[in-house]
């Protein structure tokens, strides 16, 4: 009966450390997000102008493939703020696909977006590995490298306070209760 409870606790352990391997092994996770929009009214001659901007990045440890961007209809006019190779396809009901080969970890692609007769609705971004998230982001201005460095030495050391003072509260409330550390 000993060797049975051990080999169902190895089996047990060594399901645990598969899993939690399986969640930490490097792989693709790609994230988009549309900083903006614009309309521009011109009077001369009478047109409506919008721009969007779509920006897709890898933040993974492995490469993203054959990533997609699914727009309801073909934008009227697009492009790449950097040289990307790229292949676009119409399907049958009409969405239009811009597809990408690779997109390699902690790289990003940006896509300008230029719109007078009809408005580009995006439908999806995926790839290979994956549906991509949609995230939200804002502007945020950055701070020289010393100021960060320095707000980042006061958390560590405001956590470090923190910890010191958890643990003297933790033995002032054991020895208070009773239950007291041996020394």
């Amino acid at each position: 009966m000993e060797n049975i409870a051990g080999y169902i606790a190895t089996g047990l352990v060594s399901l645990f450390v598969g899993l939690v391997i399986q969640r930490f092994k490097d792989k693709p996770r790609l994230l988009y997000w549309l900083p903006g929009s614009f309309v521009f009214k011109l009077q001369d001659p009478k047109v409506t102008l919008r721009t969007d901007s779509l920006t897709i990045q890898n933040v993974g440890r492995q490469a993203s493939s054959n990533i997609e961007i699914i727009h309801k209809a073909r934008p009227d006019h697009f492009q790449f703020s950097q040289p990307v190779d790229f292949s676009e396809h119409t399907t049958p009901s009409g969405e239009h696909i811009i597809k990408i080969a690779s997109l390699g970890p902690k790289e990003h692609v940006n896509i300008q977006l230029m719109s007078h007769r009809s408005v580009p609705i995006l439908g999806n971004v995926r790839s290979a590995e994956g549906q991509a998230q949609l995230i939200q982001v804002r502007l945020q201005r950055v701070f020289p490298k010393l100021l960060t460095a320095f707000a980042g030495g006061f958390m560590l050391l405001g956590f470090g306070f923190f910890l010191y003072w958890s643990v003297l509260a933790i033995l002032f409330l054991s020895k208070a209760m009773g239950i007291g550390v041996v020394s």
